[in-house]
This record gives C-alpha cells, structure tokens and sequence, in this order.
C-alpha cells in the first residue's frame, strides 16, 4: 500500500488489508485534520478495507469531520453500502 497526501487530500493506491496500514493510514489523516475538517481519501485500487479503518472515519465523522471516501472498486462501494456507511463517509464511486 502507498499513501500520498496533498492538503487535506489523501490518496491509496494498493490494498489496505493489515494493521500495519491502519496505523499509517491513522497517523496520515490526523496530521490532516490538525489543519482542516473536512478530509477526502481517494481509495485508488484496493478491494478492501479493514475494520479498524472503518471505525476511525466513523469516529472523525462523528466528532465533526467531513469524510469523502472516493473509491474505484465497485465491490468495495457496495460493501461500504452493505454497512450503511454510503451517507456517513460520504461514498463515491470514481473512475479510475
């Protein structure tokens, strides 16, 4: 997985699948949330999304944070709409 951030964008490219990309993707984001509250992550090509992520933009969400999840795995949208999280995390599915 590789991670990229531009103001208070952040894009991943690869699978996010291990606790080890939690922790980075954690630290990512709350450097960008020190400067801004609303936060767009461009999930590039992953298939997944682990639960411990999932959990983190449910909390930023819910302390007042703006999150866009742009995603280009259309298997990944749906499970993101599987879990009602389509509203909440701001889910799009964007051509990739």
């Amino acid at each position: 997985m590789k991670v990229s951030s531009s103001q208070n964008v952040l894009t991943i490219s690869g699978n996010i699948k291990s606790v080890s990309h939690a922790h980075l993707l954690a630290d990512e984001i709350s450097e960008i949330i020190k400067d801004f509250k609303e936060i767009k992550i461009r999930i590039l090509d992953s298939i997944s999304i682990t639960s411990s992520v999932i959990g983190y933009l449910c909390k930023l969400a819910s302390l007042g944070h703006t999150i866009e999840l742009h995603v280009t795995n259309k298997e990944l949208c749906s499970l993101l709409d599987d879990l009602n999280l389509t509203q909440l995390l701001k889910v799009q599915h964007i051509a990739a």
